[in-house]
């Protein structure tokens, strides 16, 4: 006998519904889609439907452990929380935290709470650093709000899609199949820009394969045809932006053709793509009524830069000057990775600002200290990469990381775990003993998402409920629940009311949430229960919820144009020793930096090496045919894995995944550089070499 019980998969941003069935012994035996659901309409990808075996695997973490003389051991909850109080309270000045985007909002309000609260920092972030923080900062500056602006519905009902820097196919996989049935069944046009050629370039009416690092180039090329052939949407500018005249300054600066030369796509293609962006053709069936328009699409293919705040402007400038923003069949969508990124960052935890986006203003703030019953720190925290560089200035002392493992997830891993292991105490809160927990001092068993209840956010502001299913694992709590343990053993010490931390359930957490978060007021449990997901701005309990953003205004009032100008393409450029470029992504069987995927047999059969996809070109000139091993170098280290050779990448560029198999893992070769608003690493651009590995008397050697 089984039974079943409804809830959200806990991997990308999609938020797809699943329906788990759980047998007597408490264990998932398969996942079902659930056609309810609103953002997946009863469809799942392979991680979904066969990735959440991780849930019952042998390697849970499942009791206290605490590092006495180098070694864990075994420890009760009591002795492991009084631990982790008492050494906190010695370092609250010195102090910062990761959330969990892979956490529930209900989770994640209460860490950012204990951190503000009991620690007196606003040092805390989570993986939006690493992936999206330059199109937040972007759509913050430019619209006043961080969120994707429209729905996967927008996505069937435009008549063109521009893909940006993201292959959905693999990392959003629903949403490609939307995409594809706008496409195949509708005459949906599709522009897809990418260094790579990716599954979805098989449907496009336009492929623009520029240069790794050019993209400004590319968006101001287009925003200078969509000028000099009169496709602005001159009443929206006028009437709803701000900074035109500076804006077309600084594209009028430079010409079509001069742009292409600059990132390498014929100016030809660049002005198609422009023509296609601002005035789309009709598509066939487009409801009475609706204006033919274009989804803007991107992913870290174009965050992922120094100049990624750059390159989200110009993202951003293009929507503006074709005035594809505001209605139904189009807007701006930065596809979100993680599936609770957009809920971790809308609960606070981001060293900027508090839950809903708010500021550090009276205005904002007085309402969290009347309900707190304390005064809360005023001056913006440090960000996750800062927080990880000031270790080495003593700035940075301790720190408390819940549900991510930032030595698979920063950038030059050997760089990052000689400051990691320079902490005085650092305590891990996580599912497994990874990279990072390894090097903690006190280790917390967490619950997985099958093991508690809440609510994630998707990548379109959908407010969705997880659903307990099973029960813990071994001795393992809910995150929510094990902070406010912590929390309250330190709130006299910190001087805060222990009661601001007795919760009887998650609900009531989060309708402290929904009280604080303007956006989110309307939303209960109880709607969640009768109606299914809802999308924010939802500010009553009346209200419906609301599918796409700026219909009438914009938060900030008017929007805004930025000007940007390209800069240098990257920090590190190819030379003699290091010929090629290096670009990282995700693929479909494996997430991100594969602490979960890698303890899933059944996707584990399909990847279990890490692929290194090489132009032929350049696999001729190191002797490297497909399938061989090889060995990838960086001037900071070196990663092995299997050449992929293929006319996919461009000559002079390699391709590899974020996942770490058999010890290697892209972010042992990338560069600790970032962008200098967002402070987003460099993942996207760094010298590199390959070289085929030849066994010689039994052993692995490289070619000399």
């Amino acid at each position: 006998m089984t039974r079943t019980v409804s809830s959200t998969c806990p991997y990308c941003g999609v938020g797809c519904g699943i329906v788990l069935n759980v047998d007597e012994q408490d264990r998932i035996r398969w996942v079902d889609d659930d056609p309810e659901n609103l953002s997946s309409t009863g469809m799942l990808c392979v991680k979904g439907r066969f990735g959440t075996t991780f849930v019952n695997h042998p390697d849970r973490i499942q009791t206290p452990l605490i590092k006495r003389k180098g070694r864990f051991e075994e420890a009760t909850w009591d002795e492991a929380l009084d631990l982790v109080a008492n050494r906190l309270l010695e370092h609250r000045g010195h102090f910062g935290s990761f959330a969990s985007a892979k956490a529930t909002n209900e989770d994640a309000f209460l860490q950012q709470k204990f951190v503000r609260l009991v620690m007196g920092t606003n040092n805390i972030d989570h993986c939006t650093r690493l992936c999206h923080s330059p199109s937040v900062e972007a759509m913050l500056q430019q619209l006043g709000s961080g969120a994707t602006s429209n729905s996967y519905i927008d996505y069937e009902e435009a008549s063109c899609i521009v893909l940006v820097g993201c292959d959905p196919g693999s990392n959003h996989p629903v949403i490609a199949s939307r995409m594809r049935r706008a496409i195949d069944s509708l005459g949906t046009k599709l522009v897809v820009v990418n260094p790579r050629r990716i599954e979805m370039c098989d449907r496009a009416d336009l492929f623009l394969q520029p240069r790794a690092g050019t993209d400004v180039a590319l968006f101001n090329g287009m925003a200078r045809a969509i000028l000099d052939e009169d496709l602005a949407d001159r009443p929206f500018i006028e009437g709803r932006t701000e900074g035109f005249d500076a804006f077309v300054s600084a594209v009028g600066e430079t010409t079509v053709d001069e742009c292409a030369l600059v990132c390498g796509v014929p100016a030809g293609e660049i002005r198609a793509a422009a023509r296609l962006f601002a005035r789309p053709p009709a598509r066939r069936g487009l409801p009475e009524g609706l204006v033919p328009g274009s989804c803007l699409v991107w992913g870290m293919g174009i965050t992922q830069h120094t100049q990624g705040t750059d390159n989200a402007h110009s993202l951003l400038n293009l929507a503006l000057l074709a005035g594809q923003l505001g209605r139904p069949g189009c807007g701006v969508s930065p596809l979100r990775g993680q599936n609770n990124v957009q809920g971790c960052g809308d609960a606070g935890c981001i060293p900027d600002s508090l839950p809903g986006y708010q500021s550090y203003g009276d205005a904002a703030i007085i309402p969290f200290e009347e309900l707190w019953g304390a005064g809360l720190p005023r001056s913006p925290g440090l960000k996750a990469t800062d927080m990880v560089e000031q270790i080495a200035s003593g700035a940075i002392r301790a720190m408390y990381i819940v549900g991510e493992n930032p030595l698979l997830s920063e950038p030059n891993l050997h760089h990052a775990t000689d400051l990691i292991r320079a902490l005085d105490f650092l305590v891990v809160q996580d599912l497994f003993l990874h990279e990072t927990a390894e090097l903690a001092d006190v280790v917390l068993p967490a619950c997985s998402f099958a093991e508690k209840d809440g609510t994630f956010t998707n990548s379109e502001r959908r407010v969705q409920r997880v659903r307990r299913a099973i029960a813990p694992v071994g001795m393992a709590r809910p995150d929510w629940e094990i902070l406010c343990d912590v929390a309250r053993r330190m709130a006299p010490g910190a001087g805060v009311d222990p009661a601001q931390f007795a919760y009887a359930s998650a609900g009531e957490v989060f309708d402290e949430f929904a009280r604080l978060m303007p956006q989110i007021r309307g939303i209960s449990y109880e709607r969640l229960e009768r109606e299914g997901g809802i999308q924010w701005p939802c500010p009553s309990a009346d209200h419906p919820g609301t599918r796409y953003l700026y219909a009438d205004s914009f938060p900030r009032g008017v929007a805004r144009f930025v000007p940007v100008r390209q800069h240098a393409v990257a920090e590190e450029t190819p030379d003699g020793e290091y010929p090629l470029v290096l670009n990282t992504g995700r693929i479909l069987y494996h997430w991100h930096g594969g602490t979960i995927t890698r303890r899933v047999a059944g996707l584990m059969e399909q990847v279990d090496t890490v692929p290194v996809a090489v132009h032929p070109a350049d696999a001729s000139v190191a002797e490297i045919q497909d399938g061989d091993p090889v060995v990838v170098f960086s001037r900071r280290g070196r990663m092995g894995g299997r050449a992929v050779v293929t006319d996919a990448v461009q000559p002079g560029n390699l391709f590899v995944p974020f996942v770490k198999l058999q010890g290697s893992a892209a972010n042992f070769l990338t560069n600790n550089v970032y962008d200098q608003e967002s402070r987003i690493p460099e993942y996207k651009v760094c010298a590199a070499r390959i070289e085929k590995k030849r066994e010689r008397k039994g052993a692995f050697t490289l070619r000399s």
